[in-house]
């Protein structure tokens, strides 16, 4: 009985090192910085390099997004793409947050996490992203009392889950 044990044990691992052995998805981490190079209330471009440890390139975005006056801003859509040394990604942001992490008017602070779906064509890879940057508004108080922005950086990291 006891080789019998022993057996179901050993079947038992194998199994499970089977399963959990099954090939990974691999994972890049780029790091991004850049600047917006147009901003509507609800709308943001931005243009960067992005580095990662296999890789370098540019990414640009657009980040569809509530008011930022709002009480709680959301992502609410967008596309995120790298042109990359070693790869090209292309994606579409599905959503995210924006948080204000204070400031005046002169400099202002937000950070934005956002989840992106890796699209190939047009078509969705089975690969995701999620990014989480800091973006810094640069303005100045106008008589009137307003705040105007006349300049944006966004810095901070993406990684994807790639099949």
């Amino acid at each position: 009985m006891v080789w019998f044990r022993r057996l179901c044990m050993a079947v038992g691992v194998t199994a499970a090192l089977t399963v959990f052995a099954a090939p990974a998805s691999a994972q890049v981490t780029y790091a991004l910085a850049g600047v917006e190079t147009a901003a509507t209330s609800t709308q943001g471009t931005f243009v960067g390099v992005a580095l990662a440890p296999d890789d370098f390139g540019t990414w640009g975005a657009v980040i569809v997004h509530d008011q930022l006056s709002s009480p709680a801003p959301q992502l609410t859509g967008g596309g995120f793409a790298i042109d990359g040394q070693v790869r090209d990604l292309q994606g579409i942001i599905t959503g995210g947050t924006i948080t204000r992490l204070g400031g005046t008017c002169r400099k202002e602070a937000f950070a934005v996490a956002g989840d992106v779906l890796v699209v190939e064509g047009g078509f969705p890879t089975g690969g995701l992203g999620e990014f989480n940057v800091k973006l810094t508004h640069y303005g100045f108080r106008l008589p009137t009392g307003g705040c105007f922005t006349y300049f944006a950086t966004v810095e901070g990291l993406i990684t994807f889950a790639l099949p």
